[in-house]
């Protein structure tokens, strides 16, 4: 078996990348959103280091990798739908929930818009990377007002994790401004509902100890949405985009909230 297995249902399309091991049913499914300009293929490190019974479920917005063509959202409500229409796909299994930057907020948006559909509670909801919804009203947006071509490339120079030969492509450019558009504008725009209930499950944090992107006082702040266990967690030596670079630091946590002999 390839290491890579495509969705069993052919209507998820291009919409998530699965890989899950052979035989026998999941112990858990691990629902993973990826950052801002990012895609499905972030989480590629981590199907080597996951367990042999574990699902990953990497979902692929509009307009990047095989989605190159669909034009990328502008409203985290539309991108919070499609997420739950995947989730209302696939097999019923016990599930975790990851977000990284963009996707940390997507993440606690698809928690409260699954359970308030009726889904199984997730085992744990784990953010990276992110600030609290709370502190939104407080952070500088990424992309200023009447933005121009030129004030994206500096967005991107900024961000970082972008390979240099890109900015001296202005063919990959042409593919790789428009996302980081929208999923900057989707994130500049969002904010959470003021009565937004508390996350029930295990919520968990975690911040880059040299992120320039995010404070880590602001992703501490997560505690505050907690109605449950929280942990806060920041890692040493750790940039903005930690998902992939610290993985065995970020997949030993899901164990802890899955196999309750674990838990320290």
């Amino acid at each position: 078996m390839s290491d890579l297995a495509l969705p069993t249902r052919a209507d998820l399309g291009d919409r998530v990348l699965i890989q899950r091991a052979a035989g026998g049913t999941p112990r858990y499914r691990l629902v993973a959103l990826h950052h801002a300009g990012g895609g499905a293929g972030a989480f590629a490190p981590w199907i080597r280091h996951l367990p042999p019974d574990v699902e990953l479920c990497a979902v692929r917005l509009p307009g990047r990798e095989s989605r190159v063509r669909e034009s990328p959202y502008r409203d985290h409500t539309k991108a919070v739908a499609e997420v739950v229409d995947v989730l209302a796909q696939l097999e019923p299994t016990p599930w975790c929930l990851y977000g990284h930057s963009m996707g940390g907020m997507l993440a606690y948006e698809v928690y409260r818009a699954a359970t308030g559909l009726g889904l199984p509670e997730p085992l744990c909801l784990v953010v990276g990377a992110t600030a609290a919804p709370q502190r939104r009203d407080a952070l500088p947006p990424r992309l200023p007002d009447g933005h121009t071509r030129a004030d994206l490339v500096e967005v991107l120079r900024a961000y970082g994790g972008t390979p240099e030969e890109v900015f001296d492509n202005d063919e990959l450019l042409d593919v790789v401004l428009p996302v980081l558009e929208g999923d900057f504008t989707l994130f500049d725009a969002y904010r959470a509902a003021s009565e937004a209930p508390r996350v029930r499950c295990p919520l968990i944090a975690l911040a880059g100890e040299r992120d320039h992107l995010v404070a880590p006082d602001d992703v501490a702040a997560w505690e505050e949405c907690a109605d449950g266990p929280f942990e806060y967690r920041l890692l040493d030596g750790a940039g903005h985009f930690f998902a992939g670079s610290h993985s065995d630091r970020i997949l030993p946590l899901f164990e802890r909230w899955t196999r309750p002999e674990v838990r320290a």
